[in-house]
């Protein structure tokens, strides 16, 4: 493998385990310091907008205003931002207040099973080999976590499955939409003006200068991991890993996450799995592997 799928492979790595820690970050700020979703959402956006903007002028200067001559890339940043990042942020934190970080994040990896069928049907291609074995495997290890142990409806919680279901949709549209942008103009640009307009919209509604909870030393720790490894670190990472390797694999591989946000869950907010739960963590992370050997045999 080049150094360049090298590279990639490490990014998109690097940002699953790093919105693992968000997730854990995120649950606790919500459910032990009373952080609403929407106050943390919209924070969350306007800081890492303008942190990444930042660096992305203070390494490009000018040239990351480029996307704005062309009118149709800045409504592909405007859907990227709004559609993407920040439903899937939203979303995500929601299922988090009803479940936790462990569950939200297995309901959100579905979203390689989203972007394998939305390339089948967009480009005429049925899955591969490969592809089929995990969107089978990822969808019976989910329905094993989502029904508790339990093969009856009775065990979903509706809003749980609406919530993360939709962060899964949300991940989708961002790993594939803004491919063509990030390889035109660059990962620190398009993530830090997506995250900043998207912020600046939404900022009416969750009102980000009334700050809800208790704030202490672990409060802002929390915060910290959210704001700065979770989002400015682990989007750029991870976009940049898609860039490089596209969108399918990176979505894959990014799939650490639901062991990170588990181990740190089980860890620190001592939440609990059975054995059904991790049967169902395993069938999942095991598409990553048969997409290894998928490429292996090739």
């Amino acid at each position: 493998m080049d150094r360049k799928f090298l590279v990639g492979i490490g990014l998109t790595l690097m940002g699953g385990i790093l919105w693992g820690l968000s997730g854990a970050s995120s649950q606790f700020l919500q459910q032990q310091r009373g952080i609403t979703p929407e106050w943390l959402l919209v924070v969350r956006l306007l800081i890492s907008g303008v942190v990444t903007v930042m660096a992305a002028y203070w390494q490009g200067h000018g040239k990351i205003f480029e996307v704005f001559k062309t009118p149709k890339d800045v409504i592909g940043v405007l859907v990227f931002g709004l559609l993407g990042m920040a439903l899937c942020q939203y979303a995500y934190f929601r299922s988090i207040y009803y479940a936790g970080a462990g569950i939200a994040t297995v309901l959100q990896y579905l979203a390689p099973i989203i972007i394998v069928l939305y390339m089948a049907i967009r480009y005429l291609k049925l899955p591969t080999w490969g592809e089929t074995i995990s969107i089978v495997l990822a969808t019976i290890g989910t329905a094993m976590i989502a029904l508790q142990g339990k093969l009856s409806l009775a065990g979903i919680d509706e809003k749980v499955l609406f919530w993360g279901l939709l962060s899964a949709v949300a991940v989708a549209i961002y790993s594939v939409q803004p491919v063509s942008l990030l390889r035109r103009y660059g990962t620190g640009p398009i993530v830090g003006f997506a995250m900043l307009f998207s912020g600046i919209i939404i900022t009416p509604w969750a009102k980000p200068f009334d700050v809800p909870g208790e704030w202490d030393m672990w409060t802002y720790i929390a915060f910290f991991n959210v704001v700065v490894l979770g989002t400015i670190i682990s989007f750029n990472a991870y976009l940049e890993g898609v860039r490089r390797i596209g969108a399918v694999k990176g979505s894959v591989l990014s799939s650490v996450e639901p062991i990170s946000a588990a181990l740190l869950g089980w860890a620190l907010l001592g939440s609990e799995f059975l054995t059904t739960d991790i049967i169902g963590f395993v069938l999942i992370l095991s598409t990553i592997f048969i997409f290894g050997l998928e490429r292996k045999v090739k």
